[in-house]
C-alpha cells in the first residue's frame, strides 16, 4: 500500500445533495414555513425537504420527521412531523 493511500483510506467526499431514504427518522433544522406547501421546510444541503404537520411556531427547532417520498433529481423530499427534539441556538 503506498503512502497516498494510506493517507488517504477512509476518506469520502460529501455531497451537496443528500439522499434520504423514505421509512426512515431523521433529526433536521426547520428554516422557514412555506405556506403554499402548508409545510415547513427543512434544507439539508441543497435538499429541501418538506414536513407536513409542523407549523411557523416549529421554525428555528431541532425536529425529528419520518421521511415518506424523496425524489433524488430533483433533491426534494416530503416527510411528517414527529416530535421536537432540541432548540436553535440562534432562537431568542
Amino acid at each position: 500500500m503506498s503512502f497516498l493511500s494510506k493517507y488517504f483510506k477512509g476518506w469520502s467526499l460529501r455531497t451537496t445533495h443528500p439522499t434520504l431514504q423514505p421509512g426512515k427518522e431523521v433529526n433536521v433544522f426547520l428554516a422557514e414555513y412555506d405556506p403554499g406547501e402548508e409545510a415547513a421546510l427543512a434544507l439539508v444541503g441543497d435538499t429541501r425537504l418538506y414536513v407536513s404537520n409542523a407549523g411557523p411556531e416549529h421554525v428555528g427547532k431541532r425536529v425529528r420527521v419520518a421521511v415518506r417520498e424523496f425524489q433524488p433529481d430533483d433533491s426534494v423530499g416530503y416527510g411528517e412531523f414527529v416530535e421536537v427534539v432540541g432548540e436553535s441556538s440562534y432562537s431568542g
